[in-house]
């Protein structure tokens, strides 16, 4: 049963050449299906994921090691995994993606020390409004996704929160730091 579904993705991509796609993550590839590329949701998983914007299909295979939170590249644009479902069998995958990422120039830097990098990232902001959960009133702001490959990153310590990031006119500060397939991903809020 699973050479059948498999085989009959690997139809199907050859059949809709316009919706297919190849993705790539860390050391995998495979080519995947389009399923949904319109706004799926108003919400996000978590308050640190990035809202889902589209879904795609492909062999489970392909993409043995893939979780939610990974940074992947789809055709020539960079998404991050906000959900993962597999077939009962274990032969297909269906995966949200987030908006894509923009490319941007970033300057990091953490507050009391030397610490201070320019890095080129990949950055989406979250269409949702996230609450502080620290704050003395209710406030909000928006959360920021932050990616760059680990071998970019030139400091003996790693990203940490409560680091800061300033991309054009926005001051960001780390709210949540994570790494998956060779890339570092930030989950960044306005700095109040």
């Amino acid at each position: 049963m699973v050479e059948t579904i498999e085989d009959a993705i690997a139809s199907l991509a050859e059949s809709l050449p316009d919706a297919s796609l190849t993705m790539r993550c860390g050391d995998s590839e495979g080519v995947v299906l389009s399923s949904s590329s319109r706004d799926l949701s108003g919400e996000t998983i978590s308050a640190d994921a990035p809202q889902e914007m589209r879904r795609v299909t492909g062999r489970r295979r392909d993409f043995p090691a893939l979780q939610q939170g990974c940074a992947v590249e789809l055709g020539q644009t960079w998404h991050i995994v906000t959900s993962l479902r597999t077939d009962p069998v274990g032969a297909s995958v269906t995966i949200g993606l987030s908006a894509s990422l923009d490319e941007v120039r970033v300057s990091y830097s953490r507050p009391g020390t030397k610490i201070r990098q320019p890095l080129d990232a990949l950055a989406v902001e979250s269409g949702v409004v996230d609450p502080y959960s620290d704050a003395v009133a209710p406030t909000t702001a928006r959360a920021w996704f932050v990616a760059f490959p680990a071998s970019h990153w030139l400091e003996t310590s790693d990203p940490q929160v409560g680091d800061h990031l300033q991309i054009e006119e926005k001051a960001l500060r780390v709210f949540a730091v994570a790494k998956h397939d060779g890339y570092w991903l930030l989950t960044c809020r306005a700095r109040r």
